[in-house]
């Protein structure tokens, strides 16, 4: 048996803007390969730590067309979490199986009404599997999905409320072991009581009038009598709806008034740790969260106001740094942020933690969604029709990419250890001023200050490799603004000194480095794109370099690999030919010298190359980014030089570089591609057994 599609697509990861190149590194010493990808638009490169459970801390699962509102629940009975979220571009609810390390399976989707909101969970006909409710807002219906047991839905129907529900919500309100609902109606200004028979059908019970435009609606325990109440938001006149009940499913409404403007959404939690139910109500108007404190029979004292720094959507309550105090989360609209304030135990909070998002968010939810008992966050990405998981570390916060500032337009990134301190360092190719900059290592995933230096006009692509033989790490740099390549040499420090330049006919789009003629010493290739040629330098030993010959290739090429594709151990190169939608094999002759190339087709405009053993079968094979196509091109290799055609994977928009390596420590090659003009990366996970 012959691995024929060794990857598998996993979550992508937010970067900044325009990542154009990426590479892998333990830059943090914990044994799991973390990723840096240069942010040209931004000048910043970013950083994304890996660990044992989840590769990254972010992921984002898509859903359906613009999901709107989301729960947790376990819904297969594996006691792991999954996801339910509603879809109002296509009026659909996805199922998303949780595997119980903060990633999903694939969505699965099921038609509902003309514009689904808002989900609630619970077992409608007594058979001890969780069913859903969902409102539809555009055709006024209630649909329930009926669970068999295995997270799937094959039955569902509907029932007819009135015009424009908001929320709904599920409980036993009148102690008779049947699951009832609440639905409340923004324009309508009150609530419906909806008792159930306990087979999947229900009966209007009562309504109750609510404050104008009821948005939102919570279950609590307001008077500490063990029966649920409900507390409802009312967005025009900015009072909460407090229906207390009567343990028959009937209620007694009052009122709090006066609570900041234009209220959106609420949560609940013992804030002061009095053991009685408090409340946290987001206020839009006036960019605030107010807190208010329970005296345990349904009235309240107001607490503290807290600024936000944009209007909040959504809240949540939950305990994310496991000090056994309520804390606070809100989503923010206008700058795409969530932000974290901790709870002190007395009822007030810290000043708010923000992380960005990257794009509107609505809904939000909390749970332990990896079972690492730390709390986490799940996000409603709308822009991207994806959910946002941030995984908590117990530790007051959430890891997010880490940032740092260096030149103008960075285009390209490589790692090594330059001042021999055993961690990992950065390069950054900067375009726009004509400079590499090199950024040392903490070991921690933190750098210092960039140092930098000039090289030559529009630099493009960099390599590192010892070129001079004194066991020091030198670099080459491909600069295509004037047609040359400089070569530095490096110091025990970590510091570096142009050695020599060396002009070229074309212009340099890459330059690499390999033993091609079996030396011992470090040759260099490098891509011309004004002539459509490679050229290559035979290395003396001392570090400079004689030029030997230009091999023609396809149109613009943009890109190059080296290894052994014929098995004769020699090597071969492949080189990307981005105006030809092809790449180019040159298989050695032993001496340094190459045949006439052999194209072979791929996506359009590839843009890099990398070449190993992708499948394990012991032949090399190549993985090629097609820029144009927003696609990844794998050639698996035959062993004699020549290659399978090409299985497409698709990847972001524009994507423009890719690295190789073991993501999950599974022994077997995972796939890094960033996509520039969605400011993500992409995970594919290599599934062929090795």
């Amino acid at each position: 048996y012959v691995c024929k599609s060794p990857f598998q697509y996993s979550d992508p990861f937010n970067t900044g803007k325009y990542p154009s190149s990426s590479v892998l590194g333990y830059f943090d010493n914990d044994t799991y390969l973390d990723i840096a990808i240069s942010n040209s638009l931004e000048n910043t490169v970013t950083l994304l730590l890996g660990d044992q459970e989840h590769i990254f801390r972010t992921t984002r699962p898509a859903t359906g067309d613009a999901p709107s509102s989301m729960i947790v629940v376990d819904l297969n009975n594996d006691t792991k979490i999954d996801l339910v979220v509603s879809n109002t571009g296509d009026n659909t609810v996805s199922v998303l199986l949780g595997s119980g390390n903060g990633l999903f399976l694939t969505a699965v989707p099921y038609d509902v009404g003309a514009g689904p909101y808002c989900i609630t969970s619970g077992d409608f006909n007594n058979d001890k599997q969780l069913d859903l409710a969902v409102i539809n807002q555009d055709d006024s219906t209630v649909s329930l999905l009926f669970n068999n047991g295995n997270g799937l839905f094959p039955t569902i129907t509907s029932f007819p409320v009135d015009q424009f529900p908001s929320t709904i919500v599920s409980s036993d309100f009148n102690g008779d072991g049947k699951m009832d609902l609440a639905v409340s109606y923004s324009y309508n200004s009150y609530i419906d009581v909806i008792s159930g028979f306990g087979n999947g059908t229900f009966k209007y019970t009562a309504y109750y009038v609510t404050g104008s435009y009821p948005a939102y609606m919570i279950l609590t325990d307001l008077d500490n009598n063990k029966k649920m109440d409900l507390v409802v938001v009312n967005n025009y006149d900015n009072t909460l709806t407090l229906l207390v009940n009567n343990g028959d499913g009937s209620f007694t409404t009052s009122k709090l008034d006066s609570i900041g403007y234009s209220l959106t959404a609420l949560t609940t939690g013992d804030f002061n740790n009095d053991n009685k139910a408090d409340l946290a109500v987001v206020s839009t108007g006036d960019y605030s969260i107010y807190v208010l404190l329970g005296n345990g029979d349904s009235t309240f004292q107001l607490g503290i106001q807290y600024d936000l720094d944009h209007s909040g959507l959504d809240i949540i309550a939950a305990d994310f740094n496991n000090d056994n105090k309520i804390d606070l989360a809100t989503v923010n609209d206008y700058d795409y942020t969530a932000s974290v304030a901790f709870g002190i135990g007395n009822g007030t909070f810290t000043n708010g933690i923000d992380y960005v998002i990257g794009e509107s968010s609505k809904w939000l939810i909390s749970y332990d969604f990896n079972s690492d008992h730390n709390q986490d966050v799940a996000l409603v990405a709308q822009d991207s029709n994806s959910i946002i998981v941030l995984l908590g570390n117990g530790k007051a916060h959430f890891q997010a990419p880490l940032n740092n500032t260096v030149g103008i337009y960075p285009v390209h990134v490589l790692s090594a250890d330059f001042n021999n301190d055993t961690k990992q360092d950065l390069l950054v190719v900067n375009q726009n001023d004509s400079t590499i900059d090199i950024l040392f290592g903490h070991g921690d995933g933190f750098f210092d200050t960039p140092i930098n230096y000039t090289v030559g006009a529009s630099p493009s692509y960099a390599f590192s490799a010892d070129f001079n033989s004194d066991n020091i790490i030198d670099l080459v740099v491909a600069n295509s603004g004037n047609a040359t390549i400089s070569v530095l040499f490096g110091k025990t420090n970590g510091t570096f000194e142009i050695h020599h330049t060396y002009q070229l006919k074309g212009s340099p789009t890459c330059v690499i480095a390999a033993d091609l003629n079996k030396d011992g010493k470090q040759d260099l290739i490098v891509t011309n794109k004004d002539n459509n040629t490679i050229s290559i330098f035979f290395n003396n030993g001392s570090g400079t370099f004689i030029y030997s010959n230009d091999y023609k290739v396809d149109r613009s090429p943009s890109s190059i690999a080296a290894s052994d594709f014929n098995n004769d151990k020699n090597i071969d190169l492949a080189v990307t030919n981005y105006g030809l939608n092809t790449v180019s094999i040159l298989l050695n002759n032993g001496n340094g010298s190459f045949g006439i190339a052999r194209n072979f087709t791929v996506g359009r405009n590839p843009y890099r190359v990398s070449a190993g053993d992708y499948n394990y079968d012991g032949n090399i094979d190549l993985v090629v980014i097609n820029s144009g196509s927003d696609s990844v091109s794998v050639l698996l290799g035959y062993g004699n030089g020549t290659f399978q055609n090409q299985t497409k994977y698709k990847a972001g928009d524009n994507p423009t570089s890719a690295v190789i390596g073991d993501l999950n420590k599974d022994n077997k090659v995972d796939l890094v591609v960033t996509n520039a003009k969605t400011n993500n990366l992409f995970i594919f996970l290599n599934i062929c057994n090795g």
